[in-house]
Order: C-alpha cells, then sequence, then structure tokens
C-alpha cells in the first residue's frame, strides 16, 4: 500500500467544534535514524566517485577491489583535459579488466565499473562501440 492510499483510506478531515476525533483513526508511522536492518550486513555497495584527475584512479580502483560498484563521473576531468582523460580511462580499463569486473558508459559523463561477480548484461560488440561513441560525444563538447 503507497502513502497515497493510505492517506485516501484515513481520510483526514479537520475537526470542528463539538466533534471528538477517534485515535484508532489515525496510524503512527515509525521514522527510523541510519540504515534498516532489512537491508542486510553486507558492507559492498555503489559508490559514486568523480574523476578529478588521474590520482583518483586510485580511489575508484580501490573501492572496486573492496566489491563496490562504482560509478564514475568523468566530466570534471574531460573540461580540464582530454589527454589526461583518456590515459585515466584507458589506466581504469586496465584495472578493471585485470581484476575480471566490467566497465561500460552510462551517459556521456558516467561510467560504471563492476567487480568480478557481476557483470553488465550487453553484447560484446554493443559494449566497446557504446564506449567509443561516448568518448567521441566527450570529446566533441568539450572541444566546442
Amino acid at each position: 500500500m503507497g502513502l497515497k492510499d493510505l492517506f485516501s483510506k484515513l481520510q483526514f478531515q479537520r475537526s470542528t467544534p463539538g466533534t471528538h476525533t477517534n485515535i484508532d483513526d489515525y496510524v503512527e508511522i515509525e521514522i527510523q535514524e541510519g540504515v534498516p536492518e532489512e537491508r542486510g550486513d553486507s558492507d559492498r555497495c555503489v559508490k559514486v566517485c568523480k574523476l578529478n584527475g588521474f590520482a583518483d584512479v586510485d580511489i575508484s580502483a580501490r573501492e572496486l577491489s573492496n566489491g563496490n560498484v562504482v560509478i564514475l563521473d568523468i566530466k570534471p576531468l574531460a573540461e580540464r583535459s582530454m589527454n589526461e582523460l583518456k590515459h585515466a580511462v584507458d589506466e581504469i580499463k586496465e584495472i578493471v579488466s585485470s581484476m575480471g569486473g566490467d566497465i561500460a558508459g552510462l551517459s556521456e559523463y558516467l561510467l560504471i565499473l563492476t567487480p568480478p561477480y557481476m557483470k553488465i548484461e550487453r553484447s560484446v560488440e554493443a559494449r566497446a562501440s557504446n564506449f567509443e561513441e561516448a568518448m567521441e560525444r566527450v570529446r566533441k563538447r568539450v572541444a566546442k
């Protein structure tokens, strides 16, 4: 049941003078602080990292080696230096490949890196062409 359904069923009404509100007509919603226990105790998660420079390649590699999925924002480096971006992305591809993970472009400025136990579903041909097409669009936008 969604919140909309919950509120429509409760039919909140203003109390008018002389009417009594029945406490059973209200539902108490418990708000938990922090991460709920239902999510499990896994240390693996999705991390979002920015590629500001070549040094940030190590941060992404460390997160990946810890078993995390990394969403990498390459826009900061793309706007600054296409040569450095190309070297950084080549290094990231080599690291991901050596770990047995996977890499793909999510958009022009976002890459997803997955650890060895997780693969990105798509054909090999589409992976290479989509990645190269995305990098070409980035080059064209930065050149403007």
